[in-house]
This record gives C-alpha cells, structure tokens and sequence, in this order.
C-alpha cells in the first residue's frame, strides 16, 4: 500500500471517528439537558403549586379581613350612602347588594346592571341552597350572622366581556369577569334588619397566578436553553481527552508502522538481492539482518512495555531497598559503555546515611538506564556524564547497632518519610526550551536526522510511566554550563 493510500485511509478512519465523537456529544448533551431540565421542571412546578395556595391563603385571609369591616361599618352608620357604598366596593374589589327589610336600596336599583343582577341572583340562590335565606326578614339577633362561601359563576363568554366593557365605562370594577367567585352572606342587625350580599371576584387574582405562571414557564424555557449551551460546551471538554487520546493514538500507530517499515524494509530488500543473486550470502549480510532484526525486537519491546502502561496491566513488585547501592550496581554496570564512548563516568552519593526507599529496583533500574543511555548517545566523546543522589535534611536517618547472636549490625531507620532525588547530567548540547515540553512524548526525537537509530523516541515516554507509577515526577532541565540534567523525585514509601 502507498503513503497516499494510507493517508487517505487515516483520513477517513479520523472522519469516522469524529462522527462517533459528534454523535456522542449529541446524545449525552440531550441526556444531561433532558434529566436536569425535567428534575427543575418538577421542583418549578411543586413550587409554583406551593405558591398559588399560598396566593389563594392570602386572598381568602383579605376576603374575610375585609368582611369584618364592612359589617362593623354597616353596624355603625347611622345612614348609608351611595359614594360610601361605591368607595367600599372599589376599596375590596367586591360587589354589595343590600336589602333593607327584604327591599334593595333605591340607588343599587338604579344602577345595578344585567350582569351584576344576574351574578346577585345566582349568588342569592346558592345561599338559600346552603340554608340561608336573605329574603327573611325575622332575624332577631343582637349580632351579625355571615356565611361565606365560593361559587362558580355560570356566565355566557359574550355576557363577560359586555360585563367588562360596562365596568371599564363606569369605573366599576368589582365585575370583571372571572369563573369563580368567594360569597357572603349575612344578616346585619339594625333598626330594621339588613340583609347584605356580597361577591368578590377572583379575576386580580387569576391574572396574578397567570403572571406567575407565565414567569416561571419563561423562566424554565431560558433555564433549558442555558442547560442546553452549558452541557454542549462541558460535553465537549469531558470528551477533549477521548478525542486527544484517539489522535495520539493514531499518530502512535502511524510513527510504529513508519519505524517498523525501515528495518523490515532493509531485510526483505537484502534478502530478495541475495535470493537473486546480486549480493553473495555473507557474514555482512546476516550481520545486517541481526542488527534489523534487533531493532525491530527493541522497538516491539517498547511498545508492549507503553501498551502494558496504557490498558493498566504493567504491575509493580515494590521492596524496600538502598538506593545509593542501587546506583553504585547501576554505576559499575555502565562504566565498561562509558570507556567504551570515552566518557567521563562519574557518581555522586550524599556523605550522610540515605534513607531506605521502598520501589520496584527493576523498574528503577530500567527507568534510569534509560536517561543514562540517551546521555551517553548525546555527549560527545571526552564529555562527562554524571549520576547523582540526594534527599533534603529534614530526611533524617539514624544507624544503630544490634547484636544478634554472636554477630553484630548495622540497622537504619528513617524518622520521617521524606523524597529522594536522583538527577543524571551530562555537558551534551542541551535541549532546546521549545523542545522541552515535547521530550517525553512518544515517538519524540530532537535530531531526526540521526544516523544512529537505535532510539525511536520511546524511552523517555516508558520513563516517565515507570515515575508515574512510583508516584513520583521527572523534569528536564538545564545543566550549569550547557547540557541536560533529568531530575527524578521519588517518594521514600
């Protein structure tokens, strides 16, 4: 298959790929909107319902409030007047027949309209229907008698709004139209009797519990369209990393396949320039099939050790162990390399007792022969390369003497748990501080155009899992001088 082809077929598997994305992103946007948009629809509406009952509390308390003032009022005056009777029914929106002995007074007779005629009728006759007859005229008490109680106004749509263009007329506005209405009714003792029937319509009410309604419908609706662009954005951040992930992914995938096609490349080239008979099947052949092949184990190699990392398989066997005689085995271990490239192979350990630490010395060992090869590879010969331990004061270690049997030992013991350091510097070229970030990124190599491609940029990347597991954390930095210093903090348990 030819590089276009395989870029073209990256294309389309990163298409696709975003089509999931997108299509997850919808699903788990209308998700979240649909169960946060429904648990608030359900508080609004319980909140609106406690609301309105508290809406009809209220105007039921200043219903009957004002009742006991009217009939106090009534029980008083000497003599009633028409302004006065109107300046009450504008005061409580309510609407008063009064009966003198049976009669209606003689103004109520002149400017009581159909409307409110028919409201009194229907008002009158669910009072006789609840056992009080306002047309009797023998009550005897010293007090005033009153039932309240709520009635369905039976009136046709066309009557209503004749009701309301004549109470817009005539400023009367007790008879606005409304479906239900509160009632009472009462015999007021005088020197005659009085028989007084009053309506107080519930449309101010009404029209304050659609106002709210409405409020809280339009509240909802704006709360929806917040939850909508607020879980589209958050959505979208919570699958940034998926969507990273993959990308790295498929670079990981493409730089593997370009680094495994060169030394396959270089096998199966010489060997099909042997099988026809262009190059003789020598020692330098085979030599060159080893040394590819070995590339191609190294690089496999790495990539089982990150894959183990990434799915969470790569298990740790942690011990308590000496890391200064740790670093003196890894030290001897390099030390025949480093005269081998000329270099100036040092070590430094603290003069106090280091503490014990408690790691996986193998993965250690692996992570710092990592940083050691890459500072031998990038320090020319004559160069010096170092290794070098250290741990802060408040990290106090004490040796103490046992005897045990016939023998004596030395035992430490570490008063509080404390960090390590470990740093490997060379006086190479550097790394450039725009390259700093990238370093331990897969695949990552300062100078592709080296001619030694035992390195695939792997190595940094297995090193900064192996610190990660350990819970530590590795930096680069510049070395005093010019060079490269990996600095590695270790915690001590």
């Amino acid at each position: 298959m030819t590089k276009p082809s395989v870029r073209r077929q990256n294309r389309s598997k990163c298409c696709d790929e975003d089509i999931v994305l997108r299509r997850l992103r919808r699903k788990l946007t209308t998700v979240c909107v649909a169960t946060t948009g429904l648990i608030l629809t359900v508080l609004t509406v319980i909140c609106l319902l406690i609301s309105h009952s508290e809406i009809r509390s209220q105007e039921y308390a200043s219903f009957l409030s004002g009742l006991n003032t009217i009939y106090q009022n009534l029980q008083q005056q000497t003599s009633l007047s028409h302004t006065w009777i109107r300046q009450i029914e504008q005061n409580y929106q309510c609407s008063i027949r009064i009966l003198d002995n049976g009669e209606k007074l003689f103004f109520q007779t002149i400017s009581e309209d159909d409307i409110t005629a028919s409201l009194m009728a229907q008002a009158q006759a669910e009072a006789l229907a609840q056992g009080f007859d306002l047309s009797n005229t023998s009550y005897s008490g010293t007090l005033a008698r009153h039932l309240e109680f709520t009635m369905k106004v039976r009136v046709l749509d066309s009557d209503q709004d004749t009701a309301s263009v004549q109470a817009s007329a005539s400023g009367h506005t007790s008879l606005t139209p409304s479906r239900t209405c509160y009632v009472s009714a009462a015999f007021v003792p005088r020197s005659g009797v009085l028989s007084v029937l009053i309506v107080h319509s519930l449309s101010s009410m009404h029209r304050r519990i659609m106002r709210q309604s409405l409020l809280f419908l339009l509240a909802d609706l704006a709360a929806w369209l917040l939850l909508s662009v607020f879980f589209w954005h958050f959505i979208a951040r919570v699958l940034r990393p998926i969507r990273e992930n993959r990308e790295k992914q498929a670079q990981f995938i493409a730089s593997a396949s370009h680094e495994l096609r060169s030394p396959l490349t270089v096998i199966l080239s010489n060997t099909a320039a042997v099988k026809s008979g262009v190059l003789p099947c020598d020692s330098h052949f085979l030599n060159i099939i080893e040394a590819e092949g070995n590339r191609m184990s190294r690089l496999i190699s790495d990539m089982l050790q990150l894959a183990g990392t990434d799915s969470q398989t790569w298990n740790l066997s942690p011990s308590e162990i000496e890391m200064d005689t740790l670093l003196l085995q890894i030290w001897e271990d390099f030390e025949p390399q480093a005269i081998a490239r000329n270099l100036k192979w040092e070590i430094s350990l603290p003069e106090n007792i280091s503490p014990r630490c408690v790691c996986d010395a193998e993965r250690i060992h692996q992570l710092l022969g990592i940083l050691i090869d890459n500072a031998f590879c990038y320090t020319p010969a004559g160069g010096r390369v170092c290794l070098a331990l250290d741990f802060p004061e408040s990290t106090a270690v004490s040796l103490s003497t046992k005897k045990i049997g016939g023998s004596v030992t030395n035992t430490r013991s570490v008063e509080s748990a404390g960090i390590l350091f470990i740093q490997v510097i060379d006086n190479g070229p550097g790394i450039p501080d725009e390259e700093k970030a990238a370093v331990f990124e897969r695949f990552h190599r300062l100078d592709r155009s080296r001619k030694d491609k035992s390195h695939f940029g792997l190595g940094l990347s297995i090193a900064r899992e192996i610190v990660l597991l350990h819970h530590g954390n590795i930096t680069v930095s510049d070395t005093p001088g010019g060079g490269t210093t990996f600095t590695l903090t270790l915690p001590l348990q």
